[in-house]
């Protein structure tokens, strides 16, 4: 069977073709498997026929990420046959394989802790003796991303793409552009975020377009390390976005979450919220236990 169309339709969605290739690759097998066992019609593939690829695959002792994984492949190649409308339903949508669940991030840091570390960075910059107007800038550049990161998760992929048209002070808001990483959204920006914002705005270039023009691969390693040197629970940038996160899931239902964290898919935003019930249920079990 020719997999280019389901190609195409991987690559649309803004999949990395690394992560393409392994689509394909897992669907071949798929295809492998139902060639084997006389299912032609795949479009007209039942539940019952797709629990018998399961437990041939659980023959093969995989993972259960790597089962979850190949099923997450034929989810998306249903996905494409129904918008080709070549099938009615995905008979693999809420198909998932449940086994241990691998933590998004260890020791994830409270809201408090968040907001404490973003005014303890200010005064730590503040306190850096400055030698010319560059450097100066510089300094009001950390604080400005350090705030992104802590109040819209934004990660390195989105804020070397952020241009100063995207931020609208006045109505107090950012729009994040999309990535190979995550879908583009338009978020509020807290208080603290627009005096900082103004004064770094007010001193760029009128020439430059972009928010950050330097590595901000670099930048934000920088920061993670010098943030370390504040609350040594810091571990990296990855910890404070899923800490963020994580924060977010406790004020907002899922849907919510999934577009103000960029999330491609709601099985992105649903591993973290298995942490934060998991969180909830450790913490009322050593409150109240039931035993």
């Amino acid at each position: 069977m020719n997999l280019q169309p389901f190609e195409y339709y991987l690559k649309d969605s803004g999949l990395k073709e690394s992560t393409t290739r392994e689509h394909v690759k897992n669907l071949s097998r798929f295809m492998h498997w139902a060639k084997e066992n006389d299912l032609t019609g795949i479009e007209h593939l039942t539940y019952p026929e797709l629990l018998n690829y399961i437990q041939y695959l659980k023959t093969k002792k995989l993972s259960t990420h790597t089962l979850n994984i190949r099923l997450n492949s034929i989810c998306k190649y249903f996905e494409h046959l129904k918008e080709e409308g070549r099938a009615e339903s995905n008979p693999a949508r809420k198909l998932y394989i449940k086994g241990a669940v691998k933590k998004i991030v260890h020791n994830p840091l409270s809201y408090t802790e968040l907001e404490k570390l973003y005014y303890d960075y200010e005064k730590y910059t503040e306190e850096k003796p400055i030698r010319e107007a560059k450097q100066h800038l510089s300094k009001q550049k950390s604080i400005v991303v350090l705030g992104l990161m802590i109040w819209q998760a934004v990660h390195s992929g989105e804020l070397k793409k952020i241009e100063k048209q995207h931020i609208n002070l006045k109505q107090g808001m950012i729009y994040l552009p999309s990535t190979a990483r995550s879908n583009s959204r338009e978020i509020k920006l807290e208080t603290a975020q627009i005096l900082p914002l103004h004064k770094y705005l007010h001193r760029l270039g009128e020439n430059q377009t972009y928010l950050i023009e330097n590595n901000s691969h670099n930048l934000i390693a920088r920061i993670t390390e010098e943030l370390k040197g504040l609350n040594q629970s810091v571990t990296s940038a990855r910890h404070i976005r899923a800490s963020v996160i994580l924060h977010w899931l406790k004020m907002y239902n899922k849907r919510e979450v999934q577009y103000m964290a960029g999330h491609k898919w709601i099985s992105s935003t649903e591993n973290y919220e298995v942490q934060e019930l998991e969180g909830l249920t450790d913490l009322l079990q050593k409150h109240h236990p039931f035993n």
